[in-house]
């Protein structure tokens, strides 16, 4: 498994010509230790050619000390290969490599499926930017966005009460409910700006690169998600868990608690995001990357034809302005 450093799109190349190179060691080897018997034989067998060959020191400590590094690292990392495709990212500026290097492709497709798209719109952002700033070789752009119903009854983001104490603790503990003020909250703050802001960005795409095929539809989950999940071209996917936070939100004069789905990928370990290539050189890798495209794409079908009775944004697809010119 690979730790990545910023620089996402750097890693993932330097990974891949590794990956090409370790398969050309043994064989490397194989010629460098065929060579070193060949002048061994000729320099014992013909005794001129011998010392010629001790003169440029070919067969003394300088081809000896080539000889070994190159056995010292084949050796060093025949118990532990590299595994391209396998993404550990500890911050979101590496998340955020991953979109731009996406997003330099003729043809870019982005799947997400979260709460809210808060993070998707971060990661999002400086590559729709630059589409929107200059005209590019993209022709086509599209998005599948899945996110959570807020208009039914949910615990998670909910309301905290504070629960009856017991056995004269002093320690306070809650009950988790649903909080409709929090829903309201959420939807008016943030799921419909969201995609306020988003069809204001796919319409200056479409303004200054008028022939670019651009789609972009969102759907209303029925389970609440506890991670999101990112899939780019199609073949490589991300994902981080919802952090469970309690807070204090809404104005100074009217604050109330809540349990909180930390949406800005809080770190577990030494990662915040995960992820799987299906162009990984590792057979599991390629299968669960696989597995989550599956998921996502029968959550997506089923979606189509299961819809909420109120959703909460009313026109799910955007559509090309009418006076952008074709």
């Amino acid at each position: 498994m690979s730790f990545h450093s910023p620089g996402g799109n750097r890693s993932t190349r330097l990974d891949r010509i590794r990956s090409a190179l370790s398969s050309w060691k043994p064989r490397i080897v194989k010629s460098v230790l065929g060579l070193a018997a060949v002048l061994q034989g000729a320099g014992a067998l013909i005794g001129p050619l011998g010392d010629a060959l001790k003169d440029q020191q070919l067969l003394g400590g300088s081809f000896a000390s080539l000889i070994a590094l190159i056995l010292f690292d084949a050796i060093s990392e025949s118990g532990s290969k590299e595994v391209t495709g396998v993404y550990v990212f500890d911050d979101s500026d590496q998340l955020h490599d991953a979109f731009k290097e996406a997003f330099s492709s003729r043809n870019v497709h982005v799947d997400f499926s979260g709460f809210t798209m808060e993070t998707l719109l971060e990661a999002i952002a400086v590559p729709m930017r630059k589409m929107a700033d200059r005209e590019v070789h993209t022709v086509e752009l599209h998005f599948r966005i899945i996110i959570a119903h807020l208009n039914l009854p949910m615990g998670l983001p909910g309301g905290l009460v504070p629960a009856p104490r017991s056995n004269g603790s002093d320690v306070t503990t809650y009950y988790f409910r649903d909080s409709p003020k929090n829903r309201e909250r959420m939807r008016d703050e943030f799921t419909k700006p969201n995609w306020t802001r988003l069809k204001s960005m796919l319409n200056a795409i479409q303004a200054k690169n008028p022939r670019m095929l651009i789609s972009c539809e969102i759907r209303e989950a029925t389970q609440i998600p506890d991670r999101k999940l990112y899939i780019l071209s199609r073949e490589r996917v991300f994902t981080t868990p919802y952090g469970i936070e309690p807070d204090t939100v809404g104005p100074q004069n009217n604050q109330y608690k809540i349990l909180d789905a930390q949406g800005f990928a809080p770190l577990y370990g030494r990662a915040r995001y995960i992820g799987w290539d299906l162009k990984s050189n590792s057979h599991q890798a390629r299968e669960i990357a696989d597995h989550h495209i599956a998921c996502y794409e029968n959550l997506w079908q089923k979606l189509g034809e299961i819809k909420p009775e109120h959703p909460v944004i009313g026109g799910p697809r955007w559509t090309r302005p009418q006076n952008t010119p074709s």
